[in-house]
């Protein structure tokens, strides 16, 4: 500010800066304050200036910043004409109104507007580059979000080539808390971008409304957005542009995901389409770094994500402002502003552990900040890991006949009489089914107890009650845990089984009148059938984060629509780690086998199930994925059939159903006749000698070993022969193959799959085929198969 002041003592004709110069016009306060704003706004923007002005007049902040600059001086800014044999100033563009490239827009499209195969339903909103609409595949029967561009941009060859630029690298990005971006296109004269529709509500309208969240709700928000961002970073992208306004919650999951990439950068890319020290981003996100128009790396990301999580927690911005420039000179010259108390688990705290992983975040110096973003995600988890309260042995204020310890049983011995005995598969969570002998599917009842404090009710949850005809064994196994089965609080439905819903109908009409039954929508429309008035129906599509009990306990719903019913959810209890999935993860077991644990001989079983049960691939991942999203990690997963899973067969299972084939995709597999199957297997065989080549034997050892081929494929003296599932063996033989050998070797055998398929005139296997094929000597390729043809 001394400099400011320096040059507005000066005469007009001293000045040298012809910026500068050309602003002063009279020496009174007002001028005053404009010349040490121009100062500052040089400081920051200047190298840009002289690099690109047409940046200039395209960036949403710089113009917004300029803007607010000339609103206050007196007259219009101009330039002065150089003089002498000093370089010339650089030509300022005409000083636009705010937003002009809000000033041209795209006409509103009205509803039922044809753009290519979409169809327009409404407007969503506005932003910088253009407008976004929700539209409607026509032929994929499916919604996406479109964004069309504003036409004053499509005129602008650079920016028209950075959009197609920036839309290729963002359909690169494939993870569940980013929204994907699906292509670009043109449509008459202009283009527009085709994005993940994501119903939900957007961080910045939710802390609108809230003005801050307490830190175990804001937490996992910018956990998932520090997730998205390390997959784009280790994809060699940044966004530059993360805030709460680009961060919606999604709805049904509660799940936060990042969104606009349309200021994405490709940090290996080779024509850089943003100019060098354009500053791209919004104010009181941005680092110092970026401010400066200087080359920004993953830390700009990481510092914008800790503004956004202490925005979140407290309200306000770390470097509040009431303009830009302010903002921007409390950045360069101070500290920012203290967090202070947060909301924890109903508590009011000071969090100085939190404080200080937000100060390094925050850091000034890039150097400072974490090195990539899961390091940040990482001490994030693990500080609100150690707030979380612990849970507390209570002791009920009811008298129980039955008291079992609660050590979890050893691996390796068997589970207690399931006959007669509840059996505790985590603390208060019992399994109370009936377990028959020489019984190969059966049904899980669980029950869950949350015992009050000292004068407060206990609440008793059930889970998936079974059939009415195990109800005298559940109704015993629930009594010997909770005194009688009256003093059920609630019943759990996972989906809309008759059989289920029957008992819910026993328990309702002559136990637990008041109990209420917690389950989905579609799941209520075959159980109100039961005479279940709607009174007692709880619908959890209502709690996208969790249902907070009576006791304070907390439950969280988990969708897995089509697994195998249209209502199906899952059930989390993050205190004790437990999942309760229903359907999924469910088994044929073995009549011979001994307790309530899964080991390896559950696999065959329970591969069976999900391939007669399950409608689709699709279905069992997207429920999958909702699992591994799951804070704190699932540690047992306890099904309505079957065994419970718990341990390392967690995860192991959990793969193993990902790569696993179920209903329609192997629907016509299933029928293949003898002379297809024979001819499948001649496609195996010539894959096994290409893979010899590398590996030799091993790959004998290999089909061999692996359960999701075991009934399907035989290996016998060197040779092995596909016994149903043909195509289904073949592309699981080739992933599990190819993941043994080098790329060169696994394109070929991917490539080797496609070419004998067609061939033997087989329907072509679901491989992930290079780019560009097997590499093969220019000498051995053929001069007229590949005439006429080029890379794309």
């Amino acid at each position: 500010m001394t400099e400011a002041r320096r040059l507005l003592r000066a005469p007009a004709d001293k000045i040298a800066d012809p910026i500068l110069k050309a602003q002063i016009c009279t020496p009174d306060s007002e001028s005053r304050k404009i010349c040490a704003n121009f100062r500052l706004l040089q400081s920051l923007c200047y190298p840009m200036l002289r690099e690109n002005l047409c940046i200039f007049s395209s960036s949403p902040t710089l113009t917004h910043l300029w803007h607010n600059l000339c609103l206050a001086s007196l007259r219009p800014p101009r330039v002065a004409a150089s003089r002498g044999g000093s370089a010339p100033p650089p030509s300022l563009p005409q000083i636009p109104p705010q937003k002009r490239h809000h000033a041209v827009k795209t006409d509103t499209l009205p509803p039922g507007s044809a753009v290519g195969q979409y169809h327009v339903i409404r407007k969503l909103g506005e932003g910088a580059a253009g407008q976004v609409y929700l539209a409607h595949h026509k032929i994929l029967d499916r919604d996406f979000a479109l964004k069309i561009l504003h036409p004053e941009w499509v005129g602008n060859d650079q920016l028209t080539r950075r959009f197609f630029q920036e839309a290729r690298h963002a359909t690169r990005l494939k993870h569940p808390n980013i929204v994907g971006v699906i292509t670009a296109d043109q449509h008459k004269d202009f283009y527009y971008l085709v994005m993940e529709f994501v119903d939900g509500v957007c961080l910045e309208d939710i802390l609108t409304r809230q003005q801050r969240l307490p830190a175990e709700r804001a937490i996992p928000y910018i956990v998932g957005v520090l997730r998205g961002l390390e997959h784009a970073h280790h994809n060699g992208m940044l966004h530059r542009d993360v805030k709460a306004d680009n961060i919606i919650v999604e709805s049904a999951t509660d799940r936060a995901r990042l969104l606009d990439f349309g200021l994405v950068k490709d940090t290996e890319a080779t024509q850089k389409l943003t100019a060098q020290h354009a500053v791209v981003g919004t104010p009181y996100y941005m680092p110092p770094e970026q401010w400066r128009g200087e080359e920004v790396d993953a830390r700009a990301d990481i510092y914008s994500a800790a503004v956004t999580l202490y925005y979140a927690l407290s309200g306000r911005f770390p470097f509040p402002g009431r303009s830009p420039l302010a903002v921007a000179h409390r950045l360069m010259s101070e500290p920012h502003d203290p967090l202070g108390s947060i909301q924890l688990f109903g508590q009011s705290t000071s969090a100085p552990k939190l404080v200080t992983i937000l100060d390094r975040a925050l850091a000034r110096e890039r150097d400072l900040r974490p090195s990539s973003a899961s390091q940040l995600a990482g001490e994030l988890e693990q500080w609100l890991e150690q707030q979380r309260p612990a849970p507390t042995a209570k002791t009920s204020s009811r008298s129980f006949a039955y008291a079992p310890p609660h050590a979890e049983p050893t691996m390796n011995i068997p589970s207690p009489n399931l006959v007669t005995e509840p059996v505790e598969i985590a603390p208060n969570t019992y399994w109370v089914g009936k377990r028959p002998p020489n019984e190969i599917f059966y049904a899980n009842p669980y029950l869950r107890h949350f015992p009050g404090e000292q004068g407060q009710e206990d609440f008793n949850l059930i889970i998936d009650p079974g059939s009415t005809k195990d109800f005298s064994v559940v109704q015993a196994k629930v009594g010997r845990v909770i005194g009688t089965i009256n003093n059920l609080s609630s019943i759990f439905i996972n989906h809309q089984d008759p059989d289920v819903g029957s008992s819910v109908g026993v328990l309702l009409g002559r136990h637990t009148p008041n109990a209420h039954v917690l389950c989905t929508e579609d799941t209520w429309r075959l159980i109100q059938y039961y005479n279940v008035p709607r009174e007692r129906f709880v619908a959890l599509e209502r709690f996208p984060r969790g249902i907070k009990l009576p006791t304070g306990d907390v439950v969280r719903p988990v969708p897995s629509p089509f697994c195998h019913f249209v209502g199906a959810m899952m059930l989390y209890d993050p205190t004790t780690r437990v999942l309760f999935t229903g359907d999924l993860f469910g088994s044929l077991t073995d009549k011979d086998a001994e307790g309530l644990y899964v080991d390896e001989s559950d696999w065959a079983g329970m591969r069976a199930f999900h391939q007669i049960y399950m409608p689709t691939q699709g279905a069992v991942r997207y429920a999958l994925s909702k699992i591994r999203e799951l804070t704190p990690a699932v540690e047992i997963i306890a099904p309505q059939h079957g065994r419970v899973l718990r341990g390392h067969w967690v995860k192991e299972y959990i793969d193993r159903l990902w790569n696993l084939p179920v209903g329609l995709d192997i629907l016509d597999d299933r029928h293949s006749s003898p002379e297809e199957l024979q001819a499948w297997t001649t496609v195996l065989n010539r894959l096994v000698e290409v893979a010899r080549q590398a590996i030799g034997d091993e790959v004998y050892a290999l089909l061999e070993s692996d359960p999701n081929l075991s009934g399907i494929l035989s290996v016998n003296s060197g040779a092995v022969e596909i016994t149903s599932l043909g195509k289904t063996t073949v592309e699981r033989a080739v992933r599990l193959i190819c993941e043994h050998v080098t790329p060169d070797v696994a394109s070929a055998i991917k490539y080797e799959a496609v070419y004998s398929a067609n061939e033997l005139s087989l329907p072509t296997p679901m491989v992930e085929l290079d780019e560009d094929g097997p590499e093969v000597a220019s000498s051995q390729l053929d001069p007229v198969a590949d005439a006429g043809f080029s890379k794309v």
